[in-house]
């Protein structure tokens, strides 16, 4: 949710954001909006895929120093969408303003993608430093305020809804929140207790304000000014009747209709005296409609009671009958399922397949000419959705059944720039007629079953993965998975750069190198700042020997300059083909992931913060276009006669004795490589040659544009509110989606 200005309206009058010194308490935070937040504001990398170590340092620091000031923060997750759609139309037009912004990204140009494995990774993160939190059934917001109302604490976000919501303890927007600590100190002197400096903003000081206006009224104040439920041009006709003093009309247009609906309620009150002025200006075929929305957005705002403090004690107590999850079918979950998915343990991908039959795929950066990049694991998918239908249908008989979306799932991918939407047949049996387990039956399979099912369904060996830890396996598996189906191909550079990535950021960047000359006893006396307890063990089983420090150290060194962000030109391009192959790694790691948890986690896996780093992976995997013997060049970077070079070897022969050469894409020799470097100079240093290739990139933009989606979605993507009007016709037929 958010109201488009309102931000912007409440830092134009200070006086209603007062200083305030937060420590020792509860603090409810936005699980959402934080990631969005931590991630920009940090300035990590996005352009590559995502730089998940970077941004989970960023993480760290932000709890450790809420930790430090006494402050117990509880992080609360946006669930599945909500089942009466009335949110599907904002969805839909912001995933394919996704879509364009990848595409801007794709060709060079500036755009923000957040990378799809952030989530995971905060969730990682959390976990590790034991900071509680929950995930609500659908959206979380009504969720957050009532649960800190409950509480009387404050609320943290940038959501523009929070400052509607009567919050007690108040709203801390995370823009006026400064992440260092300060230390309060007496009169003479001696520390009293540590504080993180912020503003916080209360209803009451809203409504001194602005006087006229009651508490009561926030909600529709809101409402009038449109949200993710109802389009703000409904009311425009209505709200230009609004005269305002002359002195009030030197602002913009937004903080204008700002000041015309507070003067509208001042001067009306009453929800239904607004509603009276209202209808005047809105025709009678649609006023039933729009005055059934703004009683539903109203109503939004004023939810009083969560049991989401119940997941915060007494685990048991989460079960299907507190919980309102259930299928798209009206059944019933078994319990061990709303209790992981409420715990964060199940990601809502899950939960939107099973609940609402509905998957909208967020586009990675990567070549808009090609297939989309979850294309390779789209095989993936449909076994997870296999073992959810399953459980709805599971009295029923599947063969010969009408494809339609009691019996599919509805998906939403990128194709080209547009958006399409696809009706995908589960799978209920594996390759070797094996079936998939239901829903009831997964926690009592033994954890070797299960094992032996996770592999199955990636259709790996398991006997070809033994001479790598347990913690790998997962990995191991992925990235096979990966070269195998990749569409198109990777080369076998796009290998080599995510397995370096792997040694560099789960073993090397970990090390502690102050203290010991021993890496194995570095990992056990580390001060836990950049890893946890299960990477340290990952870590020693993975080494398995004396690695001295100067190993290390040498190591960093080297690997060092393909961490800087690249520099990008006429000459030095951003090259999608290999941005690509590495969104496929990530589009059929994030499945693996998901799958593992929907078998309860038979194999431990690291977090994404220690398998992968855009920018890094990128920079290598460039470099290696020009090496005429890459191998050899990876075994100087990491030591050829360190631990690293002699697990990497290990890892590699595992990879490639389960990935033929057929797998790979031909490499171009590194020589023809450079000739084509030259040439691109070349033309860029030449007026007339870069006159003719502006012209023919324009040709090819212009012909881009052409491209339709599938289904067209009717409303404009520059206004994020557009979609929501009131001739909905979302449910339209079916029929012409295409069906596998």
């Amino acid at each position: 949710m958010g109201i488009h200005g309102l931000t912007s309206f409440i830092y134009d009058n200070p006086e209603l954001l007062k200083n305030y010194e937060l420590h020792d308490t509860r603090v409810v935070i936005d699980g959402n909006n934080l990631y969005h937040y931590l991630y920009y504001s940090s300035h990590v990398n996005h352009q590559y895929g995502g730089d998940y170590d970077h941004f989970a340092n960023q993480v760290r620091q932000f709890f450790g120093v809420l930790q430090e000031c006494g402050i117990e923060s509880y992080v609360i997750f946006d669930g599945a969408y909500e089942t009466n759609d009335r949110k599907l139309r904002t969805v839909l037009a912001r995933a394919k303003e996704r879509i364009h912004l990848a595409a801007f990204i794709s060709q060079g140009m500036k755009a923000k993608v957040l990378p799809i494995l952030t989530h995971e990774t905060l969730v990682n993160v959390l976990t590790e430093l034991n900071v509680r939190h929950a995930t609500t059934s659908f959206e979380a917001d009504n969720e957050i305020a009532a649960l800190a109302s409950e509480w009387e604490c404050p609320v943290i976000s940038n959501d523009s809804d929070f400052y509607i919501f009567n919050l007690t303890g108040g709203f801390i927007p995370l823009d006026c929140l400064n992440i260092h600590r300060h230390v309060k100190k007496d009169n003479s002197g001696k520390p009293e207790y540590k504080y993180v400096e912020a503003q916080i903003y209360h209803t009451d000081n809203f409504v001194k304000c602005f006087t006229g206006i009651s508490k009561d009224n926030l909600p529709l104040f809101a409402t009038l000014l449109g949200n993710d439920f109802i389009d703000s041009r409904v009311f425009d006709p209505f709200l230009a009747s609004v005269k305002l003093p002359m002195e009030q009309l030197n602002s913009c247009k937004r903080h204008i209709q700002i000041r015309r609906v507070l003067l509208c309620l001042e001067d009306t009150g009453t929800i239904q005296k607004v509603l009276q002025r209202l209808s005047r200006h809105i025709t009678k075929d649609k006023w039933e409609a729009i005055e059934q929305l703004i009683y539903n957005s109203v109503s939004g705002y004023c939810k009083t009671y969560t049991n989401l403090a119940s997941h915060f004690g007494d685990s048991s107590l989460i079960t299907h009958s507190n919980s309102s999850l259930v299928t798209y079918g009206g059944k019933a979950l078994p319990n061990w399922f709303p209790m992981a998915f409420h715990k964060g343990q199940l990601p809502t991908l899950i939960a939107n397949a099973i609940v609402s039959h509905r998957v909208i795929l967020p586009t990675q950066v990567e070549s808009m000419k090609q297939p989309s990049a979850y294309t390779c694991s789209a095989p993936l998918r449909h076994i997870i959705y296999g073992i959810l239908l399953l459980h709805d249908q599971c009295d029923k008989s599947y063969e010969g059944t009408e494809l339609n979306k009691d019996t599919c799932i509805e998906e939403w991918n990128r194709e080209v720039k547009g958006q399409k939407r696809l009706l995908v047949k589960p799978v209920f049996s594996l390759t070797d007629s094996k079936p998939l387990p239901h829903l009831d039956s997964i926690p009592e399979l033994p954890i070797e079953e299960r094992r032996e099912l996770l592999l199955c369904m990636l259709d790996c060996d398991k006997s070809k993965l033994t001479d790598l830890p347990d913690e790998l396996t997962l990995v191991c598996a992925a990235i096979i998975y990966w070269v195998k189906h990749a569409q198109p191909q990777v080369y076998y550079r796009h290998l080599v750069a995510v397995l370096v990535s792997i040694i560099k950021l789960l073993i090397i960047d970990t090390a502690d190198v102050s203290s010991s000359h021993n890496v194995n006893q570095d990992a056990q006396t580390c001060d836990g700042k950049n890893s946890s307890g299960d990477h340290e063990f990952i870590m020693i089983s993975v080494l398995g020997k004396e690695c001295p420090s100067k190993h290390v150290v040498g190591a960093r060194s080297r690997l060092h300059k393909f961490t800087a962000t690249p520099t990008h030109n006429a000459a030095h391009q951003f090259d999608a083909s290999i941005v690509h192959g590495f969104s496929q790694f990530q589009a059929c790691l994030r499945e693996i992931m998901y799958l593992n948890k929907l078998l309860l986690v038979p194999y431990t896996c690291p977090g994404p913060a220690y398998i992968f780093n855009g920018t890094f992976a990128y920079q290598l995997c460039r470099e290696l276009r020009t090496r005429k013997q890459p191998d050899l060049f990876i075994l100087e970077l990491l030591g050829r006669s360190s631990v690293f070079a002699t697990f990497y070897n290990k890892f590699h022969a595992v990879v490639l004795e389960n990935t033929p050469s057929e797998f790979f894409l031909q490499e171009n020799s590194a020589r023809s490589w450079k000739k084509e470097k030259k040439e691109r100079s070349a033309k860029a240093s030449n007026p007339v040659c870069d006159s003719a290739r502006i012209k023919d990139e324009s040709h090819s933009t212009s012909r881009s544009k052409k491209a339709k989606s599938t289904i067209k979605i009717a409303c404009e993507v520059n206004n994020k509110f557009s979609g929501l009007t009131i001739e909905d016709d979302t449910d339209s037929d079916l029929s012409d989606m295409e069906m596998y």
